[in-house]
């Protein structure tokens, strides 16, 4: 019984030993967490980092599951340049004995970060302490193993991008990004990665997205350029990016237009964003080239070349305001540049060329010009199948000097009568001026009366000059008298001639 009592002294005494060792331990713990050592040390090593001032407002420890810091009212620069509402940062105790924060986990929640100074942020923490840091004498930030964002927002220029990371540090230098979710208007992707060099700005990711706003992305890109960041108060490091980027998306927008099955390589260079091998499917049919913005070339530039094939012409029609115009499915390749720093915005000063072709359609109010033709001669029974609005081929070089297209050489087949023209269209009232030479059909020149025939005929075909105008929904058909009684006189003098010519050779010559 002795023997029992003096073991469970021992036990107690034990018990007792290691709760004083506890205790103490904690109590040594708050006293280095406490006040502002630690606070000062990071601000020091931070700023120290960065170039700009740290400072942080409050700083309380943090015991369970893990020791460490929880960090507020964080923010950079003389004037708040950046402002992180909370941050935790743990390590391990042992470290935090030697006055190193080692291994250490960093949970920023609820907070907005420029995206260059976030790279600013992970590289002044990921890069190892210098001896002759200020900050050496009492703790230093020695290396980050883990990094999770909650609910931060990541800021590029005037786009935006909520997301939630959670990543991994190896070796100092490389990010091992293992799952980001982002959110923002129109996008919703998820991504995974690295970044191989935190100080070289290198990496590679791939993002999938169930929604993606195709202008989005590639404005928030375009901003972290130094090109993009230029007349932003937060500008943090000057040195670019050099990512590749794979991207897919099963939905989204581009310039507006509804798009899906997305894929692209993304690369960013230096002041340059480069989407190649871009493929979409819109308008039930499908565009494959590449976009770019050019940050690189002193203004900021936009580009988009590429072929689209197969799209159907209503549903165009209908995007462009113009519903019921047009029928058919239209084929092209397009060149456009626009000055400018948004996607958008740029497009609106669009500038380049367009080849365009739109089969097997039709156009309201083609019925016009056979019953005008008619009306100068007479109908020969029902109009053939085939005539009227429908037309078998359009084709034309556009030359876009946005809000205007133009165009020299307008090419028009249909059963009734061939065109040729010259003119314009306005994107943004829709009005078009058109100039052409109708060229009626050798079955709709015989109807069309022999007096109407003997004047404004080239061959066996009747020509009318015509001008179009009005808007593309309700286009109005002039034909063009003057110039019709122009050619009706140049076709009279030619007869005389002709008639004269053979007058001549016929008569017998004077001996």
């Amino acid at each position: 019984m002795a023997g029992m009592t003096s073991r469970r002294k021992l036990a107690a005494f034990g018990v007792l030993v290691l709760f004083v060792f506890a205790a103490g331990l904690w109590l040594t713990v708050r006293a280095m967490l406490a006040g502002d050592r630690i606070k000062s040390a990071i601000e020091a090593q931070a700023s120290a980092a960065i170039g700009r001032p740290v400072s942080i407002r409050a700083a309380t420890p943090q015991f369970l599951p893990r020791v460490g810091l929880d960090l507020q009212g964080i923010s950079i620069g003389g004037r708040d340049e950046v402002s992180i509402e909370h941050a935790t940062l743990t390590t391990g105790l042992w470290a935090l004995l030697r006055r190193r924060v080692e291994d250490a986990r960093i949970s920023v929640v609820r907070s907005q970060i420029d995206l260059r100074w976030a790279l600013d942020l992970l590289a002044a923490f990921s890069a190892p302490a210098s001896s002759s840091s200020p900050s050496s004498a009492a703790f230093t930030v020695d290396s980050i193993g883990t990094l999770a964002l909650r609910d931060v927002t990541l800021v590029a220029g005037a786009r935006t991008l909520r997301v939630d990371l959670d990543s991994s540090l190896s070796g100092g230098d490389r990010l091992v990004i293992t799952d980001l979710r982002g959110h923002s208007d129109g996008t919703d992707l998820r991504a995974s990665g690295e970044l191989t060099s935190i100080a070289r700005r290198t990496g590679k990711l791939s993002i999938q997205a169930d929604t993606l706003d195709l202008d989005g992305l590639m404005a928030f890109l375009a901003a972290a350029t130094p090109a993009g960041s230029t007349g932003s108060s937060s500008s943090g490091s000057q040195v670019p990016l050099q990512l590749d980027i794979d991207v897919k998306a099963a939905r989204g927008r581009a310039l507006g237009v509804s798009l899906t099955k997305l894929s692209a390589a993304c690369r960013m260079q230096g002041g340059d964003v480069l989407l190649e091998n871009l493929a979409i499917e819109l308008f039930s049919g499908r565009y494959t080239g590449q976009a770019a913005f050019r940050g690189s070339r002193g203004q900021p530039l936009y580009e988009w070349r590429g072929t689209f094939e197969n799209l159907d012409v209503p549903q165009l029609m209908a995007f462009a305001g113009t519903t019921g115009a047009m029928t058919g499915r239209l084929a092209g390749t397009l060149a456009l540049s626009a000055a400018g720093a948004d996607p958008a915005l740029a497009m609106q000063r669009a500038k380049g060329t367009a080849r365009v072709t739109i089969t097997d359609g039709k156009m309201p109010g083609l019925e016009i010009v056979r019953n005008v033709i008619l009306a100068f001669g007479k109908p020969s029974g029902e109009a053939p199948s085939g005539s009227g609005e429908a037309f078998t081929r359009i084709a034309s070089t556009l030359a876009v000097n946005a809000p205007v297209i133009s165009t020299e050489d307008l090419t028009f087949a249909s059963r009734d009568f061939d065109m040729t023209g010259k003119g314009t269209l306005s994107l943004a009232s829709q009005a078009i001026d058109l100039r052409a030479d109708v060229i009626l059909s050798r079955e709709l020149s015989a109807q069309a009366g022999r007096d109407l025939y003997r004047l404004a005929r080239e061959g066996e075909r009747i020509v009318l000059p015509a001008r179009i105008t009005g808007n593309a929904t309700s286009p109005t058909v002039f034909i063009d008298i003057q110039a019709a009684m122009m050619r009706a006189l140049k076709n009279k003098v030619k007869d005389q001639f002709k008639s004269l010519l053979d007058r001549w050779r016929r008569e017998p010559a004077n001996p």
